[in-house]
């Protein structure tokens, strides 16, 4: 099938058997991620696993609107309202807030679709993402029909895991409602730098708290980290990549991944 969106990848060096799909953060590129040298290590690590990376559509960005000093639209999985980012339950209720991130949903959806058929089953499929990338994987990895506009019969996937780094949860209230029934069943892997100042670690905790009631949230017990539920974890960073943090990427993705598949 042709796909919506250009894309970087890192082939796997042993017989492919599983594949991550990882969406950047706001104004990057799937070819920055995939030329990371901690993304290049965990994939040589982890060899029978292919990498994809697909490059987030343009889009103007609302926030920015009147800032000489930032580019009116960029690479982006959804819009940003307000800055310094913050979660406003008005928001929930704009319509073109929603449509546009139920667009990235079904974009993300066709590279899932992509995988499955080429042969590799949702178990052995994880999305995931950095910033943005990571708040849009929450909602088309857990997510069920609703997100994709009501008219596919399919109530979401039941993927092998979830990443979110550097993450957050937008439009909370229809999050929950919008929930896929295999949610509480999948594997999330949550990571986040306490100095990250674009995406502060309370939005980011208050996001995975949140869902709480409907799927077990986790702070820091790296032995369940690959079961299924939220497994949040604090890094002493920013917004780079932690060295400890990317060891508990690979951990988890060994689990859910076991190499016979």
């Amino acid at each position: 099938m042709s796909l919506p969106l250009t894309f970087a990848t890192i082939t796997p060096k042993t017989k492919h058997t599983a594949t991550v799909i990882f969406a950047h953060g706001l104004g990057d590129s799937g070819l920055e991620f995939s030329n990371n040298k901690e993304m290049r290590t965990i994939a040589s690590q982890l060899p029978h696993i292919k990498w994809v990376f697909p490059n987030a559509p343009e889009r103007s960005i609302t926030a920015w609107k009147g800032d000489t000093r930032r580019r009116s639209s960029t690479r982006g999985w959804l819009d940003v309202l307000n800055d310094p980012l913050t979660y406003l339950s008005e928001d929930d209720d704009i319509q073109e807030y929603d449509e546009g991130i139920m667009q990235s949903v079904k974009h993300l959806d066709a590279f899932i679709q992509s995988e499955i058929d080429s042969g590799i089953s949702q178990g052995r499929i994880v999305l995931g993402g950095f910033g943005q990338g990571g708040a849009i994987s929450l909602i088309a990895g857990l997510g069920g029909s609703q997100w994709r506009g009501g008219s596919d019969t399919q109530d979401g996937w039941k993927l092998g895991g979830v990443m979110c780094i550097n993450g957050w949860l937008p439009m909370r209230d229809k999050y929950k409602k919008r929930l896929s029934m295999h949610a509480s069943t999948i594997p999330v892997f949550w990571g986040h730098g306490v100095q990250n100042e674009s995406v502060t670690w309370d939005l980011s905790w208050e996001s995975a708290n949140f869902m709480g009631d409907r799927l077990e949230v986790r702070y820091g017990q790296y032995t369940k980290v690959g079961e299924p539920g939220v497994s949040f974890m604090s890094y002493g960073v920013a917004t780079l990549l932690a060295e400890s943090e990317m060891e508990d990427l690979r951990l988890f993705l060994k689990k859910v991944f076991p190499l016979e598949g």
